[in-house]
Parts: structure tokens; C-alpha cells; sequence
């Protein structure tokens, strides 16, 4: 899977489950975007959520 960052909309009905997998306990935010995630590697250029 790509990382969340690079996600269209058109990704997103064919993956929806596996985002709300991934993001349902988001640790970590990217400071490009600003979307979280569960795990560091579904991120661009992630940083530790405090």
C-alpha cells in the first residue's frame, strides 16, 4: 500500500477498510500533510503524536 500521503480519493473506496485499520489509533502525524496514522511507515514524513 502506498502511504497514506499519496492516497487519492479514488484510492480510498477500494482501500477504505484497510485505512480505517491503520488509522483508528493514530501515534504518529505527518508534518507534510498532517495525516495520522497507527504506524510510522504509512506516513511520508512522520512525527511522534504527543
Amino acid at each position: 500500500m502506498k502511504t497514506l500521503c499519496k492516497l487519492k480519493k479514488a484510492d480510498l473506496a477500494s482501500d477504505l477498510k484497510k485505512i480505517i485499520n491503520i488509522t483508528n489509533e493514530p501515534k504518529f502525524i505527518c508534518t507534510k500533510c498532517a495525516r495520522v496514522a497507527n504506524e510510522k511507515k504509512y506516513l511520508c514524513e512522520p512525527t511522534k503524536m504527543k
